[in-house]
Parts: C-alpha cells; sequence; structure tokens
C-alpha cells in the first residue's frame, strides 16, 4: 500500500469519497463497524474476505442494492490505486449480502434477481403437466442470453447484473426469468413474446454492447427432453 494510505483513517476517507464519486449521490449510512473491519483488514495484511462478507452483511441491511454494494467495493479498489477487486473478494461481499438481506429459501440470484435453474426446471415441469391447452409446450419459446467467453470474474459479474435487470425489464408478462450458470440466461416464454423481431431488437439495442448472444429455441415433445435442454443450454461450449 502507498504511504499515503498507512492509516486505516486514510484509507476509509479516500474509500468514503471515492464510494460517492461512482454512486452519484450523497449517502449518510455509508459508515458501518464493517468499514472499519476492512480497512483494518488491508492495513493488516490478512482478515480480507471475512471483512468483506460482514461488509455485505450490513449493506444488505441497510437495503442498498447489490449493486451499489459491488459499486463500493470497486471504490476500496479504486482508492488503492485502481485494481480491480479479486473475484474470491466480490464473492465473499455477495454471500455476506445474501446473508444479510435475504430468506434462505428465496430462489432468486442475488446479483441478477432472476431464478435459479431448478426453479425454471419446475415451471417447465408444470408447463408439461398442463399441455393440451392454449399454453402448452407448443406455445412457449426458450429465450437464451449467452455472455461471451473468457470475460475475467469481474466483467463477468458486472455484465451479468446489468442484463438480468434489462431481462426483468424486458419480460414483465409473466414470464419465467432465470440464471443458467455463470454466464447463461434463460426467459421461458409464449412464443409471441420470443419472436425474431423482438430478439433482433433486444441485440441491437441492449445485449450486443455487452458481447452478449441472444437467441430462442422451440421447446421439444416431452418434458424429459425439455429438461435435458435447459441442462444443455446453462453449459458454455468446450474451450
Amino acid at each position: 500500500m502507498d504511504g499515503d494510505l498507512a492509516t486505516g483513517r486514510r484509507l476509509r476517507d479516500l474509500w468514503a469519497r471515492r464510494s460517492r464519486e461512482r454512486r452519484g449521490e450523497p449517502h449518510g449510512d455509508w459508515w458501518t463497524p464493517a468499514v472499519e473491519a476492512v480497512c483494518t483488514a488491508i492495513v493488516r495484511g490478512e482478515g480480507l474476505p471475512d471483512a468483506c462478507e460482514r461488509l455485505g452483511q450490513a449493506r444488505a441491511r441497510a437495503d442498498m442494492s447489490i449493486g451499489d454494494t459491488l459499486t463500493d467495493l470497486a471504490a476500496l479498489f479504486d482508492a488503492l490505486g485502481g485494481a480491480q477487486p479479486p473475484f474470491d473478494l466480490i464473492t465473499a461481499l455477495a454471500s455476506g449480502w445474501v446473508d444479510g438481506g435475504r430468506s434462505g429459501d428465496d430462489c432468486r440470484d442475488p446479483l441478477t434477481g432472476l431464478a435459479s435453474a431448478a426453479y425454471l426446471r419446475t415451471r417447465i415441469s408444470e408447463l408439461y403437466r398442463g399441455a393440451g391447452g392454449p399454453a402448452g409446450p407448443a406455445e412457449h419459446r426458450l429465450v437464451v442470453v449467452a455472455l461471451p467467453e473468457g470475460l475475467d470474474p469481474w466483467r463477468r459479474t458486472a455484465r451479468l447484473i446489468v442484463l438480468g435487470h434489462e431481462l426483468s425489464r424486458s419480460f414483465t408478462e409473466g414470464e419465467s426469468l432465470a440464471l443458467l450458470g455463470g454466464s447463461r440466461m434463460a426467459v421461458l416464454t409464449p412464443a409471441a413474446a420470443g419472436s425474431k423481431e423482438r430478439l433482433h431488437r433486444l441485440h441491437s439495442e441492449v445485449f450486443a454492447e455487452h458481447g452478449a448472444r441472444v437467441w430462442s429455441l422451440a421447446l421439444p415433445p416431452g418434458c424429459g427432453e425439455a429438461l435435458a435442454l435447459v441442462d444443455d443450454v446453462g453449459r458454455p461450449p468446450p474451450l
């Protein structure tokens, strides 16, 4: 650490300024004892993952979103010289945020707000059990969004947060949105809502900027095949 950041107080003050600059608004609840724990861990050179987990818990209890919480961590590393936060610290922060602000039986991913892959499989199974009516499998499609391969963990996490938010804004008619893995998302949607024209517009207006691809797939005749399809599209292509 640079000499002018040799004390926790100096680091804390610089971190607070960087955080306010990044978030673009005053936030009087920024300081918590967890902030001091993080600064102390950095000065001593030990215990930083545990301190970041504690920080995530405090931010969740203060009703800070996961996006703002991650921005706050990025501001800390900006104060330390501009490096990106290591993935283990991002994970610790996010884990703490989940523990601090969400029920253990919540089926949503804490970063993107999307449902889990297990929830999507449940919804598909329900769809096939009710097959035969106008809302059966033939009337639905699976829209898949894939991030580019090879992103570092920080960029991948940031893009997942942004694209998860955009999916939630784009599909608002009761569709099932889920995170299928570290770099893929899916939407179970009526076929009309997953038309080629709409997907082309979403790609050009939203996903292309982040290097993401979007396409849709017809659901197969059988439920087992459909569940296998979810597993397949959730896997990234082999390197």
